[in-house]
């Protein structure tokens, strides 16, 4: 096995997190009017290396990498050399290494399931956003493939996060338009999308062109302006940070349309609610209700059937009902901000659900879904405030259920290690706001007690990792950083938008 590259950077600060070793590699189906390298262009040429020199080489230099660097493969379009890419990320993964991709999508698709699940970052290569501008740029028909492999990222098996780049070129994309064009791009990886990053183009390559004999087609045109770059990077990170939000808000909306809880299902026969009072009356969740009262209680709760799959309630929904499984398997379960499915538990027959949404007027924040026929047993909130709202059995069991949702908690928080880090860091920031933030001119003051180190540790991030996501959010004109010890929060809207 061997591959191909056209160069190699010992300590690269701006191809991923951290410090990193860049394997450049030799080869492009792309011919971008930008590109500075044309002599990586060809597939054939450069030195040939072995994936067991990639991992001596990186050997060389890890004490430099720190908790976030590592090794990215850069081109080119290192996809074109998969399966070179594969097995050296194999190995590298085998010591331990932080990975990163930088690529266009245009590779080889055999190899792509192989080698995304072993990508932490992905630096993503955002050329154009039409069929039509892509063309005119790359001058390959090429932009279908690129946005199969963008909605194909997940099925791939990639779980890591996506810096997502665009280079500016005046007079092209330097406009609000395109911002918006780059961020509605981006919609089938939103929840992987860790920063968005503008590149100004510049004009460094335009001598190897002319070394080479060949045509520059940008000919005339002026360096893109940074500040100016800068000014539509910030615009789009808050596009995107908000088109975050009406994605949220929408779905919340389209959860609640879709879900009205038990009345609209069907109710069970006159033989089984028999079967379900009787046994009803001998539960524990009784014992507080007056004997002439009980028959009352039972006549207001509804008895449902729920099939496999469906919801009994969802994420949003008013907490008019406390549930009670009286046959089957419900699973209880939240979707993340990174869109995979957590389970908090999974309840059984006599388990119940919603006393404590019922007890503080919360809405659900969590999803109840079938995992078996059930039936289900749903006391309206009048029934409970009532006849259960001071009864010391059920307040003794939403007692134990609250403790038991802490212990998970704590364990979650222990385990959390792959969510996105701009929403942890924005999420941390905002816990920060209602704890200890005090409102004064220049924004909200946060005086820290903690270093960047604690920070990381309380947010589940490495202490480089919240060091560099807050010097994006200073960047970005979010926060303002001064010293170590105090933040002053700029933009509370735009990291609400991360989270809320």
């Amino acid at each position: 096995m061997k591959g191909y590259l056209h160069s190699m950077e010992s300590l690269g600060l701006v191809d991923g997190p951290g410090t990193r070793t860049i394997f450049f590699l030799q080869g492009c189906p792309l011919r971008c009017a930008y590109c500075h390298n044309p002599d990586s262009l060809k597939r054939a040429g450069g030195r040939e290396i072995r994936p067991e020199e990639i991992v001596t080489i990186a050997g060389r230099y890890r004490k430099y990498y720190g908790e976030e660097g590592g090794i990215t493969f850069s081109g080119g379009e290192p996809l074109l050399q998969g399966a070179f890419v594969h097995a050296s990320l194999e190995l590298l993964k085998l010591e331990g290494y932080n990975t990163c991709l930088d690529t266009s999508g245009l590779g080889s698709p055999k190899y792509y399931s192989k080698i995304l699940p072993l990508v932490d970052t992905l630096l993503l290569d955002v050329k154009a956003f039409s069929r039509e501008s892509f063309l005119k740029l790359t001058t390959v028909d090429g932009f279908d493939s690129y946005l199969r492999f963008l909605n194909d990222l997940e099925y791939h098996g990639f779980r890591g996060q996506i810096w997502a780049r665009h280079v500016m070129v005046p007079g092209y994309t330097d406009n609000e338009r395109a911002m918006q064009d780059l961020v509605d791009i981006l919609k089938p990886v939103r929840q992987r999308v860790d920063r968005i990053e503008v590149l100004p183009y510049h004009t460094a390559g335009v001598k190897k062109y002319r070394e080479m004999g060949i045509p520059y087609r940008l000919e005339g045109v002026e360096p893109m302006d940074k500040d100016r770059a800068k000014e539509l990077e910030i615009y789009a990170n808050k596009r995107f940070a908000e088109s975050l939000r009406q994605d949220r808000k929408a779905e919340e909306k389209k959860n609640q349309e879709r879900s009205k809880l038990l009345k609209d299902r069907e109710v069970a026969s006159a033989q089984e609610k028999g079967e379900m009072y009787s046994t009803l009356r001998s539960l524990p969740l009784l014992n507080d209700v007056e004997e002439e009262d009980v028959d009352e209680v039972l006549s207001q709760v509804l008895l449902s059937k729920i099939k496999a799959g469906e919801y009994i309630f969802r994420t949003g929904d008013s907490p008019d009902f406390m549930y009670l499984i009286y046959e089957g398997e419900m699973k209880i379960s939240f979707n993340s901000i990174d869109g995979e499915e957590q389970i908090f538990y999974i309840y059984r027959d006599g388990d119940f659900v919603g006393g404590l949404n019922l007890l503080v007027q919360e809405p659900y924040r969590y999803v109840g879904q079938a995992l078996t026929d059930c039936k289900v047993v749903a006391i309206p909130k009048v029934t409970f405030d009532k006849y259960f709202f001071n009864s010391t059995v059920v307040l003794r069991s939403v007692l134990v259920k609250s403790f038991e949702r802490i212990r998970w908690a704590e364990e979650l928080i222990r385990r959390l290690s792959t969510s996105n880090a701009s929403m942890k860091t924005a999420g941390l920031l905002i816990k920060l706001v209602n704890r200890i933030g005090k409102t004064t001119d220049e924004g909200i003051r946060l005086e820290l007690s903690m270093n960047r180190e604690e920070l990381g540790n309380y947010s589940g991030l490495r202490r480089e990792t919240i060091t560099r996501k807050l010097g994006e959010f200073r960047e970005l004109g979010y926060i303002e950083l001064v010293g170590n010890k105090v933040i002053i929060i700029k933009d509370l809207e735009a990291l609400e938008s991360y989270v809320l």
